[in-house]
């Protein structure tokens, strides 16, 4: 099935640091909290930006840092458009009206005023995104046979085990990834597709659909990309609650910043996403 396993590497490298060093030195970096922004966004998707702080030991853990946050996105016509905070003690600001309009092939522009600073990021959706050519799936077990099973927003349900093989075309800009999911976004079970075609005699699906299911191709730049990749690494939970993409880079990074990040004067991600879908017929086992 589609799942990004999980690397000991960075664990381990932290564990040989910690036994050669045997005296606790003060790190060289400012790990002064700082704004962490995150929001992908998408064509036909609703906008939001989930707002919050690295962490601090010296810090108070509290829900809302920035009560006085307001956050705007424009497009190319420089309109900007304010977002909504979705209640008082939240950090998710959402344009709950669908102002935005989110196409291929332009620029975006994220801007979060603070009290004492203004964060701001751009992206740029991809004008020509990868797309799924063909896709030929034949069901190999059934969850019987096989005992297998699938997450599914959080839940785990029977699976079947099939044999699939897709072709697609990537898009124009040869810093984009690709990545094939059963869901619509990121935040389930997925695989990085490093070539035109993909191969597997070990893909899952729900049992509840064993006669079809929607397979779909999702494009994304490369700041997303390493984003997915060093949350995969950190041992974050896999509860996906309306906070977790942000927490994920707080939890994992606590005040140290990432590589990954593109967002000026703070921290974290300002990204996007484009989805090309196909609805695919299981044929059934094989005799």
């Amino acid at each position: 099935m589609l799942y990004v396993k999980k690397s000991i590497y960075f664990l381990l490298l932290c564990l040989l640091t910690a036994c050669a060093n045997s005296e606790i030195e003060v790190a060289p970096w400012n790990n002064a909290p700082v704004p962490v922004v995150f929001s992908v966004i998408s064509p036909n998707a609703p906008v939001q930006v989930y707002l919050n702080r690295t962490y601090n030991q010296s810090s108070p853990v509290v829900k809302n840092p920035y009560p006085e946050a307001k956050v705007y996105i424009c497009g190319p016509d420089n309109n900007w458009v304010e977002l909504t905070r979705l209640s008082p003690d939240t950090t998710i600001f959402k344009d709950t009206i669908k102002q935005l309009v989110i196409e291929k092939g332009k620029t975006y522009s994220l801007k979060v005023v603070l009290a004492n600073s203004t964060v701001h990021a751009q992206t740029t959706i991809p004008s020509t995104p990868g797309v799924i050519n063909e896709v030929t799936c034949q069901m190999l077990e059934s969850y019987i046979d096989s005992n297998s099973a699938i997450y599914v927003n959080g839940e785990l349900v029977e699976a079947n085990v099939n044999k699939i093989d897709v072709s697609i075309t990537p898009g124009s800009n040869a810093e984009s990834s690709y990545f094939l999911s059963l869901f619509s976004d990121l935040t389930n079970d997925y695989t990085n597709i490093s070539e035109n075609r993909y191969q597997s005699s070990d893909f899952w699906t729900p049992k509840e659909d064993s006669t079809s299911f929607t397979l779909n191709l999702i494009t994304c730049d490369r700041y997303y990309k390493r984003y997915l990749y060093a949350q995969s690494i950190s041992e974050v939970s896999d509860d996906y609650s309306v906070n977790s993409p942000v927490m994920a880079l707080i939890m994992s990074f606590g005040g140290v910043l990432p590589q990954f990040s593109n967002i000026v004067n703070g921290v974290g991600l300002f990204s996007n996403t484009v989805t090309d879908s196909k609805r695919v017929t299981v044929k059934p086992t094989a005799n």
